[in-house]
This record gives C-alpha cells, structure tokens and sequence, in this order.
C-alpha cells in the first residue's frame, strides 16, 4: 500500500495549488519547503527567459536584468533558476536573504527576487547603486531584479532624484511601455513575463500534472480497482487520455481568448485552475478532493458534481468565492452555461424522445453516463417534461446548465459548425476570429469571412446605415468630427482588394499585444493605419455586421471604432484640400451625399453647393 499512501500524498499537495484559503504553497519558497516534506518531485515548467538570462551573465559583456510582471507570474522562479544555474547554493537561497550576490568571474551578480521586500532605505540604496552602474561601459557589479510593475515603478519614485536615478526610470518606462528605448548608453534590459502567452503554459501544467509520477500509486488503490475514483475519471478528461482531448483543446482556447482581451493569466492562476479541474467538489473541504474523500462521494451518489466541465468555471466553490477568485472571474465571462441556442437546448431537453435527435443523443449525452445522461440528470429530465406538481424547475435548469457546459468542452469537431458550438458563449464570432489568428500566423489564406463581415461592421458603424458594401471601406461624416449616429456625407470609399494603392487587410499586429489587426493602406504616399482587433472589437463587429445596434453591444467599443474613424477622416483633410475635391468651378462647393441603391449597397451623390 506504499504506492497507495505516495498518491494521497501527492494529492494533498496537489490540492495547495487549490483555490484554499491558505494556498501557501503557491509561492516559490513554500513549495520548495513543501516538496522536500512530502518527498515529491516538483513541478517543472518553462522559465521562459531562463536561457537568455544565463547567456547574458555568462558572456564576456553582461547587462543588468529587470524581471517584471504580475503577481504569481514566475519572478521567484526565474531568479531561483538562475542562481541554481550559476553554481549558487541551494541552502543560502533558502535562508531567504533579500538580496542575495554570486561571484561570476570577475563580476559580481546581485539578485533581488522580490524588490518590493525591501524596506524604503534599503530599495533607494539598491536604486541608486542601479543607476550608477548600468552606464559603466563595463562595471563590476551587474544586478538582476524581480518586481511587478506597479512596484517596479514606486521603487523609483521613492528613490533620490537625482540625474543618474531619473535617467533610469526613463529608460525602465521606456522599455515596460514600448519594449525598447533609445537611451543605449544605460546597459538594461527588462524581461515582462505578463506578455509570455498562458495559453501555451496552460498546456504545459496539463502535461506535468496529469503526467506526474505521484499517480502511480493509484494502480495499487482499493478504490480505484473496485469503484468509479472522480479524480482519475477527471485527470484523464484534463489531459485528453479519454481519447477526445476536446477539453484541454477548448480550456486553451478560452485562456487565449481571455488574454487576448487584456485577461491575463499568472502561472500561479494557472496552477489553480488546473488543481481545481482534477478535485474539485462541493462536497470535498475547500471544495477540493483529498483521496480519502471519494468513496464518501460516491456513495453519496453525487459524483456528477466532481465534472471537470462545472470545476473549471468554480461550480465546485461557494459563489461568492468563484466570483472574487481571478481565473473562475475571467472565464465565467464567457457565460458558458448561461448562452445557449434552441437546437443545443432541444437535443439536452427533448433529445431522450425525439426521433429527430435520437442518435446524437445517444452519441453525445447517454453514452456519458458519468457526467452526461446521470440518474440525476434522466430523473430531473422527466420531470420538468412531465411537469409534474412540486417539481423544482430551477434544480434541472441547474442540471441543464451543467449539460450546455459539458457540451461545450465535448462536442466532437465535425458537429462545430452545426450545433454553432460558439453560440454557447458570448462570443459568438470567437472561433473566427481564432482562426483568422492561427492562420495569420501560418501564413496561409484568411477565411473569406473574416474580412468581408469586419469591412461590413466597420462601414455601419462609420455611416450608421445598414450598408451592405463589403469590397470597400466606406468612409463618412456628420460634416464634423463629433461623434453622430449617423455620417450622411461620404469622405472616400477604399478598395478593400488592393487597387491602386489601397487595400483593406487583416493582419498580425506588430506592436504586439492583440494578436489581430485591421490595416487600411490609402496610396503609396500614405502611412498604413491600424485598428487592434480584440475578441471583444472583433465580436463587436460582427455583431453590427448582422444587424445588431452598435450602442446595444458595446458603448466603448462603439466609442473605440468612431476615434479610429476620427482618425482616418485628420489623416484625409489636408489631401482632399490640395487635390481641390471638394471644390468646383466659380468657387461651387461639392458635397458627396450618401444613398443606399435597393440591395444595401452604399453609392455617392453629388451635389453643388454656391458658396
């Protein structure tokens, strides 16, 4: 029973990475405490900037070193790596030093793994001593420094000012805003690990935790020979060993699409929500699994509620806790569970008796009988249908609820597009706009689409008609730049196809930061411009491109596309009165009125104004 006992264990310390009150061990020093108690191998993922950092320290002319991001984002652990790396002992790092120093060579390596530990005197020192060296053309002392951003730049604040310190916030401002700076003299680099896609990381924690030894032991356990263990039945749907892997495929491409709205994810936020998808349970203490919980939990008969499909929206935590814990906050913002459509809610409602979805009922539903067509679910199902008297409708709209969720991370690929997997979340444009990112990357041909309902979207919000031009941009005007519903005047229409030195494009943003852009290219002689397409503008869109009000989507991004607009018709102004297009013979001004022809299509009309 050795190997029996090594998995609880392993469990319980897998249950600290939990969303638990005291999650002690999701910080660097109290894992490595913990590791050593429990005799676990740890973790190990990515440090993203590990080689560039120890390539910098170990060649003939190293720089210093800014770690940044947000709480939870692998500071400590980077640092830590390097150390170890270098030939640092592993002891002295443990005592927990604030500032620790390792001889490399000739140099010295100053390292700070979290600079907000340092007390007011102790941090203006440190900065100071920073901003002396950084201009050395080759100092002795070189430094690398962990802080989150708001941190990093009260550090400054509170520093001397003094020339050589306000040259250094500069260039640190610099370089978190822009990435890059133009004082090259001061010899800093700054590694943000808040920009490092979580997407990628998230597979990366699936991976070592539903592929660590610590489950060995499970061969070996009573329960899991002789009855149904929600922890296994859970581990394999995390990790894709049901054989499907449309969870892990999905939960990835939530997480993108979350940082993709400026919904970033730590590692640490990562951790938890993956903990929270293997054990979770109403049931469990802190709403998470130990292995001494299960057979109270299934002969309860509510192992359903252990579905990997509700624990990774928080369904297992009191509502008020999924609310106020970030990864559960972010993804609830899809409204997974809430969004539905009448064909998804048929097959879950009627399916069991209509001919018409029998077999994909079978297929998708019945043939889940751990999580789908449960004694709780056929039973709450009958009687809401037969209506009977004292029935609690609202349990089975719960029940249902964890049905469209399920669905949602279960639907096989080739029944996508007719069940509109993405009308179950409120982002209806989502997958689209997925593709038309992984293809960008590719390089390979866009959607067809993807830019004719973007051009569609933008030219209804530009006119506030409902425009069915799709092979040019219509760009309008109220007569000035104040934000008017509706622009009868047209300014220009652009050729979406390149023609002329036009072109309406999708591409990657090279800024960084949304993935997706729209570029117009006016001639030439003109600068491109560009318009960062999150999956909410994106969304937006779309939306507007169906029909939908642009105030009744989203104000702000209604606000966001008229400023774009705003911009296009300054950049205008000065051609339009050098060409002299506004203006006819004997000093007539000629105004270009917009008119919809019968199929939508937006045409101009001239018309002669005597000035």
């Amino acid at each position: 029973m050795e190997g029996t006992s090594s998995t609880a264990a392993w469990v319980r310390f897998l249950r600290n990475y939990g969303p638990i009150p005291t999650n002690d061990n999701m910080y660097d020093e109290s894992i490595q405490r913990a590791l050593k108690r429990h005799k676990i191998r740890p973790i190990v993922l990515p440090a993203q900037f590990r080689k560039a950092l120890l390539d910098n320290f170990t060649g003939i002319d190293p720089v210093s070193q800014i770690i940044t991001g947000t709480a939870g984002d692998g500071k400590t652990y980077h640092c830590r790596e390097v150390w170890s790396a270098l030939g640092g002992d592993e002891a002295t790092w443990n005592k927990g030093a604030k500032i620790q120093t390792l001889s490399i060579g000739q140099r010295t390596l100053v390292i700070v793994k979290d600079l907000s530990e340092l007390r007011e005197e102790e941090s203006a020192e440190l900065v100071a001593s920073v901003a002396r060296d950084v201009v050395e053309p080759s100092p002795n002392t070189v430094y690398l420094l962990a802080a989150n951003h708001g941190q990093l730049l009260e550090k400054l604040k509170t520093a001397p000012d003094t020339p050589a310190v306000r040259r250094l916030s500069e260039v640190v401002e610099d370089l978190l805003v822009t990435g890059t700076t133009d004082d090259r003299e001061v010899r800093l680099n700054l590694s943000d690990l808040s920009r490092a896609p979580a997407a990628e990381m998230m597979s990366h924690i699936i991976d070592e935790i539903g592929g660590h030894e610590g489950w060995a032991g499970c061969d070996g356990c009573p329960a899991a020979r002789e009855q149904f263990c929600p922890i296994l039945e859970n581990r394999r749907r995390l990790t894709g060993a049901d054989g499907h892997g449309h969870f892990r495929q999905r939960l990835i491409s939530l997480v993108e699409l979350s940082e993709r709205n400026g919904g970033h994810f730590p590692v640490r936020q990562l951790l938890s929500l993956a903990a929270n998808v293997v054990l979770g349970h109403p049931d469990g203490r802190d709403g998470l699994m130990s292995c001494a919980n299960v057979p109270d939990i299934v002969a309860s008969g509510k192992t359903d509620l252990a579905s990997v499909y509700r624990n990774v929206f928080g369904e297992n935590l009191n509502p008020s806790r999924a609310e106020k814990t970030e990864p559960f906050k972010k993804l609830n913002l899809f409204g997974i569970g809430a969004e539905t459509s009448n064909r998804v809610d048929n097959l879950l409602v009627y399916g069991a008796d209509d001919p018409v979805y029998a077999e994909q009922y079978e297929a998708l539903i019945r043939k889940d009988s751990i999580y789908g067509a449960t004694a709780n679910y056929t039973q709450g199902q009958r009687a809401y249908l037969e209506g009977r008297e004292g029935v609690d409708r609202s349990a089975f709209l719960q029940l249902l609820k964890a049905q469209r969720q399920r669905l949602f991370f279960t639907l096989p690929d080739e029944l996508v597009a007719a069940y509109e997997l993405w009308d179950l979340t409120v982002f209806r444009y989502a997958g689209v706009y997925l593709e038309v990112a992984e293809r960008l990357k590719a390089k390979q041909p866009l959607p067809r689409i993807a830019l004719s309902m973007i051009v569609r979207g933008l030219n209804r919000v530009f006119t506030g008609m409902l425009v069915q031009n799709q092979d040019e941009l219509v760009l309008a005007t109220s007569g000035s730049y104040s934000q008017s519903k509706r622009s009868p005047l047209l300014d220009e229409l652009i050729s979406v196809p390149r023609q002329g030195g036009q072109e309406v494009s999708l591409m990657l943003n090279p800024q960084g930061g949304f993935d997706v852009a729209v570029r117009l290219m006016r001639g030439e002689d003109h600068r491109a411009v560009r318009l960062e397409l999150s999956p909410t503008r994106f969304e937006f869109l779309g939306r507007v491109a169906e029909g939908a009000l642009p105030s009744s989507f989203s104000l702000e991004c209604h606000e966001d596309i008229l400023a774009f607009k705003a911009r296009l018709l300054r950049e205008t102004e000065t051609r339009r009165q050098l060409d002299g297009d506004d203006v006819g013979e004997e000093g007539q001004l000629v105004l270009r009125f917009i008119e919809l022809n019968s199929d939508g299509r937006a045409t101009p009309r001239r018309v002669m104004v005597r000035s």
